[in-house]
């Protein structure tokens, strides 16, 4: 395969993408909109589903160097009251971790940048794409008349308002709003013997959740949710108003939010969209939130990216194996069986993932206590069924 494939978006899932590529000997280029690339946001949970892509691709040292493991899952109340505490079962090569988002996606951008299969292109703004139908290839386009090499195929993994996917899905909704805000925060040298090392903690009052974890030696991400109006922004006084708003949590939670410096307090209002029945045509398709955004309400945005890069990568070495080399693969064959292999699972993300969000925004203090009681008595089994769902995929057994 001479011609590389066109990697639109250098986040989490592009820079995987191009790892899982160029490790099945698929040159990529990269094409990514700022023209340093870097990564913001708070923390994220890695967990087996994904970790085992990235471990099996030899970066499990350098993951656990900026990270720490998660070895409990507790969801409780808003006064502390635990109803779901159990131990996470993870593998030595698909583990558990907590990891600053920043520092994930510079373990992934420093392994792309030193793959000789990779290349990355920045301060390049797609706003599109276009084909050359003759020859069957196409490049990314942007302003002011820029356009791109040209590629094999095109992979929008441009996020959730890509321009890769507005183009391939004229006229569609933008996206829905949840009802809800998030505020998310790091904290350094935290100690409280309230809160346990290693545990990764979600408590829910009335309208309003609040959550936190260890993502290295010294850090603990915290985060908050309450239902707001869409678009309000936060003053001066973000820390104070924080711990009006979460007076009813615990007192080691709200001790995290007053020793986080006000100016590292990020907000971002709560957005998906429902799920596509198909992603792509033809040579380009999605990948991550471009196809799939999610509320972050069970820790898989980033993960979903990652195991659809594994998938796409492994689609692409089928049809290799099957026709004898890459150069006689049929792109969009290879994207097809991708989305096809994907899309249910992905969609399943989104709904529970939704789900998950309305139930632990509920405000109606009938509704709340509706909602312990399930938690309480809801049976471990099932619990255990329904994380094994979504932490025990396998991109090799997910055909």
């Amino acid at each position: 395969m001479d011609e590389p494939v066109i990697v639109v978006g250098a986040g989490i899932g592009g820079l995987s993408a191009a790892l899982c590529l160029a490790h099945e000997s698929i040159p990529v280029v990269v094409v990514e909109r700022f023209a340093e690339v870097r990564e913001v946001g708070a923390g994220i949970l890695l967990g087996p589903n994904a970790s085992r892509v990235l471990y099996a691709r030899g970066l499990g040292d350098a993951l656990e160097r900026v990270s720490a493991p998660m070895t409990h899952l507790g969801i409780g109340a808003d006064r502390g009251e635990l109803f779901v505490e159990k131990e996470a079962n993870a593998r030595a090569d698909a583990p558990f971790r907590m990891i600053h988002r920043a520092a994930l996606h510079g373990v992934l951008y420093e392994a792309a940048t030193q793959h000789a299969l990779i290349e990355v292109e920045t301060g390049r703004a797609v706003e599109g794409f276009e084909h050359d139908a003759e020859r069957g290839r196409v490049r990314a386009v942007g302003d002011e008349g820029w356009a791109g090499g040209w590629g094999r195929a095109l992979i929008g993994c441009d996020g959730l308002r890509s321009a890769v996917r507005a183009q391939l899905h004229p006229g569609e909704a933008q996206p829905a709003y949840h009802g809800y805000t998030c505020w998310r925060g790091v904290t350094s040298r935290f100690e409280h013997e309230g809160f346990a090392r290693g545990m990764l903690l979600e408590l829910q009052g009335r309208g309003r959740r609040a959550g936190m974890g260890y993502i290295d030696e010294e850090r603990v991400y915290w985060w908050a949710t309450a239902n707001t109006p869409q678009g309000e922004r936060d003053g001066e006084d973000v820390i104070e108003d924080l711990q009006r708003r979460f007076e009813a949590f615990p007192d080691y939670f709200r001790a995290m939010i007053a020793s986080t410096p006000a100016a590292q307090v990020l907000r971002n209002d709560i957005f998906d969209r429902p799920p596509l029945k198909m992603w792509g045509q033809e040579n380009v398709t999605l990948l991550g939130d471009a196809a799939h955004p999610m509320a972050p309400n069970l820790g898989q945005g980033a993960c979903s990216a990652i195991e659809d890069a594994a998938m796409l990568a492994r689609c692409f070495a089928e049809l290799r194996d099957e026709q004898g080399s890459l150069a006689s693969v049929n792109v969009a064959s290879a994207f097809r069986r991708y989305e096809a292999r994907r899309c249910k699972r992905t969609a399943m993300l989104q709904r529970l993932s939704r789900q998950f969000g309305t139930v632990g925004q509920l405000e109606h203090p009938v509704a709340v206590w509706m909602r312990e009681l399930a938690m309480r008595w809801t049976p471990r089994a099932m619990l255990d069924r329904q994380q094994a769902e979504i932490w025990d995929y396998r991109v090799e057994g997910g055909a």
